[in-house]
């Protein structure tokens, strides 16, 4: 064998060394995700394949919406790359009355962010403005802090408009329930008062019916008559038992 396939076969002989690349992504805390998969911690090293990589910083990926922050980066064998990635902050927008369409400022114009209430995620580098618009409301523009986690815009009532139940997004109406309670109430009540009417309706016609020596004794009309007036009455009293029923069923889960 001559020396050339002797040395040839020596270096073929030799394993060759994977290529690897490391990152590291600079924050406080955090699970890094490369190329969708979870790989570690903040603040280690990583050891990934050279190539184009998307390095992504989670708060928890467990969660249902976790926060999230991602760069792109490219590596070649045996790079060290320090990723820097900061969490967005998140911010609660809603307003009082709810359902009010959010703009945010920006010194390249406005967007349109949704209807409250809703979240906005931010850099917290900068205050951040924000216009609540509603019909019949007069709009509300307002700074908020960078760090701020929450806020509430009150949009003051239109001079021409005639104000509704203004709730935050925890409240519920105590009007409409009140008003049903009272419908069911009051339905009640009228149900029971002819139920009673009919009861003495029925009373009277079968005492006709029953009483001796008088012509309408044994009339079976009357009995008749009786039995229909007594099948109203049952009607309708069913109709309150129902009413106070549903009345108090509704206490009951307030």
């Amino acid at each position: 064998m001559s020396r050339l396939a002797v040395l040839l076969a020596l270096v073929l002989a030799v394993p060759v060394a994977a290529q690897t690349a490391h990152v590291r992504v600079d924050a406080p805390e955090g699970e890094v995700v490369v190329d969708g998969q979870r790989e570690g911690e903040a603040g280690a090293w990583i050891g990934v394949a050279p190539g184009e990589r998307v390095v992504a910083l989670v708060d928890d990926l467990d969660a249902w919406n976790p926060r999230r922050a991602e760069r792109a980066v490219t590596l070649a064998d045996g790079d060290s790359v320090t990723v820097a990635l900061a969490l967005p902050l998140r911010l609660r927008v809603e307003t009082l009355p709810i359902r009010a369409v959010v703009v945010r400022e920006t010194a390249s114009g406005r967007d349109t962010l949704g209807v409250s209430p809703l979240t906005l995620e931010t850099d917290g580098a900068a205050p951040i403005v924000l216009v609540a618009s509603l019909d019949g409301y007069e709009s509300v523009r307002q700074t908020v802090e960078p760090d701020a986690q929450a806020v509430t815009l009150v949009l003051p009532l239109g001079d021409d408009t005639v104000p509704e139940a203004a709730l935050l997004p925890t409240q519920r109406s105590t009007l409409r329930r009140t008003l049903v309670d009272f419908g069911i109430g009051a339905a009640s009540l009228a149900a029971g008062a002819v139920a009673v009417h009919y009861k003495f309706r029925a009373d009277a016609v079968d005492d006709r019916y029953r009483t001796e020596g008088t012509a309408d004794f044994g009339d079976e009309a009357l009995r008749s008559e009786a039995l229909r007036l007594d099948r109203y009455s049952a009607v309708a009293l069913g109709a309150m038992q129902v009413g106070i029923g549903a009345l108090a069923l509704r206490f009951v889960l307030r």
